[in-house]
């Protein structure tokens, strides 16, 4: 009995050590700052942040690039290409163009400066595009949130390249807004269960997938 016990103990060691080698998940951490910066854009169509102030909302952007990045490269690291290309492709967008985009916009608005913002469109409307395929990789094994998150943050962004570019008008920015709205919420809900799910815990529905 007591040599049976002193195995089961080297074995849960082994186990131990072997997850501590592991590469942890940056998942609910990667959607935490996705969400943020969303929950940023939808204060600005909303009304929250105009002038100035919006300058403020590219400084974070830009504060979020290099987490963005460093979660993107452990995805990538995990073998899990799919998640690793998804946030290099916000981090790039969010992080990158729309920051500094909205840096310049800011000091323009500071200076009285005129500018045109129509060359951030095309990224964003490739942005959004490029979830699509995602979203037909993960179809049968992700959960209702995250597929619904996905196709709204797809919406967002083909919406919002193309009203900068003036194939759709302003009248659509409503619906931009309640886009991201959707994002915000399933984000914020996917995030806390990835939290509680890293810790142990059994987590709180999200769904089953849509499709098996």
């Amino acid at each position: 009995m007591q040599e049976l016990n002193t195995q089961d103990s080297q074995i849960k060691e082994i186990k131990i050590e072997e997850k501590k080698n592991q590469l942890g998940n940056p998942g609910p951490s990667l959607t935490f700052i996705f969400t943020m910066l969303t929950m940023e854009f939808w204060g600005i169509y909303a009304g929250i942040f105009t002038g100035p102030t919006i300058m403020a909302v590219g400084v974070v952007q830009i504060a979020c690039f290099i987490p963005y990045l460093i979660g993107a490269i452990l995805f990538f690291c995990k073998g899990d290409s799919t998640n690793g290309n998804v946030f290099l492709i916000f981090a790039t967008l969010f992080g990158g163009v729309g920051g500094l985009t909205n840096i310049t916009i800011g000091f323009s608005n500071i200076m009285g400066w005129q500018i045109c913002t129509q060359m951030t469109a095309l990224p964003f409307i490739l942005g959004g595009i490029s979830i699509l395929p995602v979203l037909w990789v993960i179809r049968k094994s992700a959960d209702k949130v995250t597929v619904i998150c996905y196709l709204a943050a797809t919406c967002f962004l083909t919406l919002t390249g193309f009203v900068s570019l003036n194939i759709l008008s302003a009248n659509w920015n409503p619906f931009i807004q309640w886009f991201g709205l959707i994002v915000t919420i399933t984000g914020l809900y996917s995030c806390l269960n990835g939290l509680l799910l890293g810790g142990g815990s059994r987590g709180i529905p999200v769904g089953e997938p849509f499709f098996k």
